[in-house]
C-alpha cells in the first residue's frame, strides 16, 4: 500500500481498474436482463448546461455549489442539474431505429431447464 501511495499512476490506474470492472459488471447484467447501457461523453458538460432552458455556461468553478442560469435565471443545486441533464440525454437515447418509443427494459423469462437424463417415471411407463 506504501508503494501505490508513492506512485500515483499505479494508484490511478488501480482504481481505474475496479471502474472497468464495474462497468463491466453492469453491461454484463443490463444485456441479460434486455436493458441498454447509456454512456455519457466524458467532457459533456452537464454541470455546466442549463436543464430549464439548455444554455452552457463557459466556465463554472467547483467551489460553486449552487448553478445559475444567466439566460433564464433558474437557480438549482449544481449535482440535481448534472443529474437532470444526464436523465434527458438516456430518456433521448431511448428510442428505437423505426422512432416509436421502447417500452423500457424487457427482462428474460428464467426457465428451468429440464435434466438431460431422467429416470422414467415408473407410474407412467405401467
Amino acid at each position: 500500500m506504501r508503494v501505490m501511495a508513492r506512485n500515483r499512476r499505479l494508484a490511478l490506474s488501480i482504481m481505474d481498474g475496479g471502474l472497468f470492472e464495474f462497468r463491466r459488471q453492469l453491461e454484463y447484467k443490463t444485456r441479460f436482463y434486455g436493458a441498454a447501457v447509456i454512456v455519457a461523453d466524458r467532457w459533456l458538460p452537464s454541470s455546466k448546461t442549463c436543464s430549464c432552458c439548455g444554455s452552457v455556461k463557459a466556465e463554472l468553478a467547483l467551489s460553486q455549489r449552487t448553478y445559475h442560469c444567466d439566460a433564464c435565471g433558474h437557480e438549482i443545486d449544481r449535482d440535481l442539474n448534472a443529474a437532470r441533464n444526464l436523465e434527458r440525454l438516456a430518456a433521448s437515447s431511448a428510442v428505437s431505429a423505426c422512432g416509436k418509443e421502447r417500452s423500457g427494459a424487457v427482462r428474460k423469462p428464467r426457465v428451468k431447464r429440464a435434466l438431460k437424463k431422467q429416470e422414467p417415471n415408473s407410474s407412467l411407463a405401467a
